[in-house]
């Protein structure tokens, strides 16, 4: 007997119910070739400072500022030679007033020197320099600890290592790091109609689209995902597949979640021992969206057409893959934009719209992509999308949104 079709929950009741889910990602240590994309598990505290010495930012001449006050091109100031500071080398010289030093970009200051100048304003004349501008104290000289001071935070638990945050822990010497451990997604595709995308689907079927978008989703929120197979439209082939899965930390399976008498995934799960926490969203497009937990791990039942089953991965699996993987919540990446056109809407459900954006002046021009469901064409044409909020019938042309990125939110 078929399950039947609950009562459709509200997206704040649908988040809350996601968010309640708790999860412990494990850990593991990452060097820094592989440690881009992950997530830290530690704070991040440097053991020295950087740089470890005052260090020249330019080509040029350590000096005393003072010795060079009102130095210009027609009444220069003149300075002794007082030898040199290659770079990588330390600094044995010493800069007294009335002298100068020789340094290259990166090399130590050397003392006495409290700014540099830059050689371009520097005539050398044998053991002695014409100077033809001041400099302030300070001035080209990046001291020890600015940067980064031993003992600071530089970065926090829960964080995404970027390209620019190795090059700080390469900085401070932190070449392996622990990172949370990726989570194991399995990913599973249901429908009698549905083949595999090498084969040229007869008459009456189609590609496995939802299996690639989902995946590539997955992947960009930092797990890991394994398809474990196309289950036909029985109930025993349906229990079957999700009991292959049992050890994956989360489960999704796409299509056969509408009501009718080929949607079997509700009555596996509980079969299976599970529990179907709620099977619809008051939201377009997207609503026999399902959620429960089988095997203690949450399992989402996600919309066949493939604009639902990509529109409710992103708002809805996607914030909670990136928790499971041990990221800090954050606010998600908005820009403001102005509606090209009218955006008609059905009170009372939360409705995903695709755009396409375009910049004119000062301002960003939001235009609403129209298209079914099931036109995956949509997605790929569209730079993000806008949300219209249940309480409202529609928005109007000229109207200002906020518009979520694709490539930001995923």
């Amino acid at each position: 007997m078929a399950s039947e079709f609950l009562t459709s929950v509200t997206v704040q009741e649908a988040l809350a119910k996601i968010d309640s889910i708790v999860f412990e990602p494990g850990q593991e240590f990452a060097g820094l070739d592989s440690a881009g994309g992950r997530i830290l598990a530690e704070d991040i505290l440097s053991a020295e400072s950087i740089p470890g010495f005052a260090r020249s930012l330019v080509d040029g001449y350590a000096v005393v500022a003072k010795d060079i006050q009102g130095a210009r091109e027609t009444s220069p100031a003149f300075l002794k030679m007082s030898g040199e500071v290659r770079i990588g080398e330390p600094a044995g010289a010493i800069v007294r007033e009335g002298s100068c030093v020789r340094v290259s970009t990166g090399s130590m200051v050397p003392e006495g020197a409290d700014a540099i100048v830059m050689q371009e304003y520097v005539r050398a004349m044998d053991d002695e320099v014409e100077v033809t501008r001041p400099v302030h104290k300070g001035e080209n000289i990046v001291y020890a600890g600015e940067d980064i001071s031993a003992g600071a935070t530089v970065m926090r638990k829960g964080k995404k290592i970027g390209p620019f945050d190795l090059g700080v822990l390469a900085a401070i010497g932190a070449g392996r790091i622990r990172v949370f451990k990726r989570p194991e997604i399995a990913l599973l595709s249901s429908g009698d109609e549905i083949v595999p995308v090498d084969e040229k689907p007869p008459f009456g079927k189609i590609r496995d689209i939802n299996r690639h978008t989902v995946a590539g989703l997955v992947r960009s929120a930092g797990s890991r995902v394994e398809f474990a197979g196309l289950a036909r439209d029985t109930i025993e082939d349906i229990t079957e597949k999700l009991s292959s899965a049992a050890g994956y930390d989360m489960i999704l399976i796409s299509g056969g979640s509408s009501k009718g008498e080929r949607d079997h995934i509700t009555d596996s799960i509980v079969k299976l021992g599970g529990e179907v926490i709620f099977h619809g969203i008051n939201i377009k497009p997207g609503k026999p969206t399902i959620f429960g937990r089988v095997f203690d791990k949450p399992i989402f039942g996600l919309p066949g057409h493939p604009v639902s089953c990509a529109m409710v991965t992103v708002r809805f699996v996607v914030p909670l893959l990136k928790r499971m993987a041990g990221k800090t919540p954050e606010l998600p990446v908005v820009f403001a934009g102005i509606l090209t056109t009218n955006v008609p809407s059905s009170y009372g459900i939360e409705e995903y719209v695709r755009v396409k954006v375009s910049k004119k002046e000062d301002a960003y021009l939001v235009e609403p992509v129209f298209a079914k469901s099931a036109v995956i064409s949509s997605l790929s044409a569209a730079h993000g999308y806008i949300i219209v909020p249940e309480g409202v019938e529609g928005l109007e042309k000229d109207e200002r949104v906020e518009v979520h990125p694709f490539e930001e939110n995923v």
